[in-house]
């Protein structure tokens, strides 16, 4: 036994580094092809070619979400996943899964709604948005007629959260099954439309963070019931923080914005971005070159975006360092990766800074620039 532990011990490790080393070069030129596909978007072009970009953009959302549905199972693995509890209305989180998913189901002809609820829960409102999002969009996809139900139930000193659908069902002996990584029922042909097979097991670990379940109940051919049970609270709700602003309303103009990439792809594609939004852009491969740049003609950068991995074991968190003791100054600055490995995240968090894995989307991008000028 104890051989045959150490085996599997040895086994996950392989799985980890393959999956860490596989994400990592995919990750680099996925964020660059997004960020490209945006900039072609901005752009005048033919119908011919604006139809091709929209492709092109949709088959590049798909495999963002393959990285991100690994990313989410590489930080549970490695336990930095921690659950921000507190006292959340559950009507708003269920108000936004309904504006999130009502039109993909009135497109589709199926009934489609949310109960309104008084109750409260002690969570966390965007790992329990996480969790309810991986559950509308499994039942909506497994959905072809009929409709979907959402709402909850008080349960004792629990609420359940439940999600009703009248879709393929899921067979006894299935319903266990279904939440381990990469299953699905009926998709033998790995078709995408269908998922990944992630969602499920996800949510099932973050409910178990959030001090709660996931249950199933299920009849074949008559459809679904998902519910996650989570403790209610009786106390006064927290305020929510209003999402920031990714409009494109903000005012970029005039900001010099320093990036340091040792990918030329990566480089390339940000600069381009960004410069559409009216930011100057000055760019380095290593922090030697920025260090270079600081020291000619460059005026002073009001931000700094630093990949986290750069050429020669450097860091972007020793870049980012000595580039602010060379100007004298904290500009403000941000990480970004293509490494799943927690322990970057770990790093840069205890230093104080942010970090965001590439791919990143135009979006959020803007939302992180904007942030970092306010």
């Amino acid at each position: 036994m104890a051989e045959r532990t150490e085996e599997l011990v040895a086994a996950n490790r392989a799985k980890s580094r393959f999956l860490a080393a596989a994400s990592h070069d995919l990750r680099q030129p996925m964020h660059a092809l997004g960020l490209f596909v945006a900039q072609l978007n901005n752009i005048d072009i033919t119908p011919e070619a604006k139809h091709l970009a929209g492709r092109i953009e949709a088959a590049v959302t798909a495999l963002q979400g393959l990285l991100d549905a690994l990313l989410d199972v590489s930080r549970l693995d490695a336990g930095v996943v921690t659950p921000n509890l507190t006292t959340i209305p559950v009507n708003n989180v269920l108000e936004r899964i309904e504006n999130t998913f009502a039109p993909d189901a009135m497109a589709r002809e199926i009934r489609f709604r949310v109960a309104r609820s008084s109750l409260a829960v002690l969570s966390d409102p965007i790992l329990l948005e996480r969790i309810l999002i991986n559950l509308v969009a499994n039942a909506l996809r497994y959905t072809e007629q009929g409709g979907i139900l959402v709402g909850c139930r008080r349960h004792g000193n629990q609420v359940r959260v439940e999600v009703w659908d009248t879709g393929i069902g899921i067979a006894q002996e299935q319903q266990q099954a279904i939440f381990q990584e990469f299953y699905q029922v009926d998709n033998p042909e790995r078709d995408r439309k269908k998922g990944l097979g992630l969602g499920l097991s996800i949510s099932a670990r973050l409910a178990r963070l959030l001090g709660g379940r996931i249950d199933v109940r299920s009849i074949p051919g008559k459809g679904s019931v998902f519910s996650v049970q989570l403790p209610r609270s009786t106390e006064t709700p927290t305020p929510e923080i209003g999402e920031a602003d990714v409009s494109g309303t903000k005012k970029l103009d005039d900001a010099l914005i320093l990036i340091v990439d040792d990918d030329v792809l990566v480089r390339e594609s940000i600069e381009g971005i960004i410069s559409q939004w009216g930011c100057s852009v000055t760019s380095a491969a290593t922090g030697e070159e920025a260090l270079a740049r600081i020291d000619g003609d460059m005026p002073t950068p009001n931000a700094i975006i630093c990949d986290y991995r750069l050429p020669k074991g450097e860091t972007g968190i020793e870049v980012i360092k000595q580039l602010r003791t060379r100007i004298g100054k904290d500009i403000p600055a941000a990480l970004i990766t293509g490494d799943t490995d927690p322990e970057c995240l770990r790093e840069a968090m205890a230093h104080g800074f942010m970090l965001l894995h590439k791919p990143l989307q135009p979006a959020r991008l803007r939302m992180l620039i904007e942030n970092l000028l306010a």
